[in-house]
């Protein structure tokens, strides 16, 4: 059993190395591949803040993982090894990128040796005027939380001394030199000569500390009043603090025992420790993006997303034909028409909708707020738990209510990750959408979603028992809906074994799954079963994914992909081919995760209706073709880059065929 999965964890540091292999693609613009190390770096900055603390955990209590057997002191040493060479590339990317912007004489990052002196005075004027009075030298303290994102640690013969970056004053200073700049922390080491003489520094280092922010929710109980509950979260965010000590980052004048200096300063493993051959946290290269973005030449071009027909009601089309779309190729723009042409319908009496993580001043508050101003019955289950974003959407709460929205927060327990918004009429009719993704106008601009519209009765009465579930704890069974927890991974199991049926009658079927993440152990083992007898799977998983190949004897028929590329790939979608006789689609807001599975309220819907089938149909083959961002996972676990002398990316094309096609708005 030991040796048939992948540890998530390793696993998902993999992802982000493809994230970074993108900076090395001839294909993607300049500024393109410096936000794609800026991710990178966030998506690390991630999984040190939630996932690390697990690893820890296990090296603390001396256990191995049960999945793989993995010490935690062995996970522990690969998550650093696999880092490492993370950083490595990264770093090399890094550099190329900057050495490019300066012969495109697009900008130049400049060292403090290549400033001219009319550049040194400018720089050392925003030091002496901007800096200095920000100052803060502190002995250090094993106690202190550096709650700032950059430090410097300065080291004396009597002492050691922190000062803290700051970050208000941004980090890139202009040089006065049209298009020059220089990190604030390279004016700051430089200019400082006064304050190294001051205190006798021997070695300095800027350095960042990562902490645990995994602050577990002990306090949800499914009986706790909807006001009581606000509060509790309120003072949850206002106590949570900084934990354990995850990760250190440095560069600085004495590289070469640098680990074991700050693994002994702050009583961490060195394996905690990392040195980082250039300038600490990539991030800052989103300023070059912001900066920058209008130059058409190194960025990717605009995705013109189509939009709905403003001259059309979307709710007439809909009481014809469901509607299918899939951000961001058609625009977000799309669902917010629909809302509000349900605000705007005289039938309309109630909409109930699922809020998870929304934009600032979005459309989507904006409607509710009048849907509940013109009399209509809203009620919105506002999921505070997001994290990271909790602060917003108890902000987003508060305001719902301020304007009569009935706002509940599920069933307090497990958390509501599923996207559908109803709106019904008085005699239960109505319509409802269905979706992968959040009701998030940004992200919805390079996430790849779907979003399902119908007025289909079938699941406007299932969409009526998932809210009355939600509202008021009532069991229900649905005709067409799979929820979790546990119904979507009943359904996931149960098509499969049928599948497996089909195959050995007809010798022919497939499952398809396109999902972020494959962790859950039940849905793998289900595979490794099914693959032993030969059925095929086809499965695109962007993410962390335990699943092994060549454990399932000579029949087995699995090929995994990642697709990396302009999009963030999202959309879950399921297909299941039953040997001759029928194939069903689904879409889901859950991926193939226990969490997903087994603690959170998710919803996943069969598309039945033939022309959206057909259309989900050919998005599917579309994925299964791509070859140019698409990566191949090998029998070892590693992923090879899959290309073609005529290959297809997925997103290209359809960002290419936006001109031609036929939508609802030509017409």
């Amino acid at each position: 059993m030991k040796d048939k999965y992948y540890n998530r964890d390793l696993s998902w540091i993999l992802f982000d190395r493809r994230v970074i292999d993108l900076a090395y693609d001839p294909n993607i613009p300049l500024l393109e591949k410096m936000r794609f190390l800026a991710i990178a770096s966030n998506n690390l900055d991630e999984f040190f803040r939630v996932r690390m603390h697990n690893i820890h955990t296990l090296v603390k209590e001396n256990k191995s993982e049960t999945r793989t057997g993995f010490s935690g002191k062995k996970i522990l040493d690969l998550a650093y090894e696999f880092n490492t060479e993370n950083i490595k590339k990264q770093y090399t990317a890094y550099e190329a990128a900057i050495k490019e912007a300066k012969k495109r004489k697009l900008f130049s990052l400049m060292k403090y040796r290549d400033l001219s002196d009319s550049e040194k005075k400018t720089v050392k004027k925003f030091y002496t005027k901007k800096v200095v009075p920000r100052l803060d030298m502190q002995r250090f303290s094993k106690e202190y939380k550096f709650r700032k994102n950059l430090y410097f640690l300065m080291e004396t013969p009597k002492y050691v001394y922190t000062c803290q970056i700051p970050e208000d004053l941004g980090r890139l200073v202009a040089t006065g030199v049209d298009n020059h700049y220089i990190l604030i922390e390279d004016v700051m080491r430089h200019a400082a000569k006064d304050l190294v003489r001051k205190y006798k520094i021997s070695k300095i280092f800027v350095f960042r500390v990562t902490y645990d922010k995994n602050k577990p929710y002990d306090f949800l109980d499914k009986k706790m009043p909807n006001e009581k509950y606000l509060n509790t979260m309120i003072h949850y965010v206002d106590t949570r603090d900084l934990r354990e000590v995850m990760r250190v980052e440095f560069s600085g004048n004495d590289e070469s025992k640098g680990r074991d200096y700050f693994a002994k300063l702050l009583n961490i493993t060195k394996k905690s420790v990392y040195k980082i051959p250039g300038p600490v946290d990539l991030k800052f290269l989103n300023n070059f993006y912001k900066l920058y973005k209008d130059h058409s030449d190194v960025v990717f071009p605009p995705v013109d997303a189509l939009k709905w027909n403003s001259n059309k009601n979307i709710l007439r089309h809909l009481d014809n034909s469901s509607l299918l779309v899939q951000y961001p190729y058609d625009s977000f723009s799309v669902f917010i028409d629909y809302l509000e042409a349900a605000v705007h319908d005289p039938k309309t009496t109630k909409i109930f909708i699922t809020i998870y993580r929304t934009e600032d001043n979005s459309d989507l508050l904006r409607l509710l707020q009048e849907a509940s101003a013109k009399g209509i019955d809203v009620t919105a289950i506002v999921e505070l738990r997001a994290r990271f974003d909790e602060v917003h959407n108890i902000d987003v709460a508060k305001v719902l209510q301020s304007a009569g929205v009935n706002v509940l927060y599920g069933d307090k327990v497990n958390k509501v990750h599923s996207k559908i918004c109803l709106a019904l009429h008085a005699d239960n009719t109505g319509y409802v959408q269905i979706g992968t993704g959040n009701y998030n106008a940004i992200t919805a601009h390079f996430f790849s979603d779907i979003s399902f519209f119908t007025s289909n009765q079938m699941y406007i009465d299932d969409a009526i028992k998932f809210f009355d579930h939600l509202v008021n704890q009532a069991k229900v069974q649905y005709q067409l809906f799979a929820t979790s927890p546990n119904g979507i991974n009943d359904m996931i199991l149960r098509n499969i074994k049928k599948a497996v049926v089909a195959y050995k009658r007809d010798g022919q079927g497939e499952v398809f799954m396109k999902v972020n993440g494959l962790t859950d152990i039940d849905i793998i083992n289900a595979i490794y079963d099914a693959a032993k007898v030969g059925l095929p799977f086809r499965l695109l998983v962007r993410g962390a994914c335990s699943l092994k190949l060549g454990v399932c004897g000579p029949k087995e028929d699995i090929r995994i992909k990642s697709i990396v590329g302009e999009m963030l790939e999202h959309s879950r979608i399921f297909k299941f081919q039953y040997g001759t006789e029928r194939t069903d689609v689904w879409i889901s807001s859950a991926d193939m995760m226990t969490r997903n599975l087994e603690r959170r309220v998710e919803l996943a819907v069969p598309i039945i209706e033939e022309k959206p089938k057909r259309q989900l149909l050919k998005i599917i083959k579309m994925y299964s073709k791509d070859t140019e961002n698409s990566y191949r996972m090998n029998n070892e676990g590693d992923y090879e880059k899959m290309s073609e002398e005529h290959g297809i990316s997925a997103q290209q094309t359809w960002i290419s065929r936006l001109k031609w096609r036929k939508y609802i708005n030509t017409k």
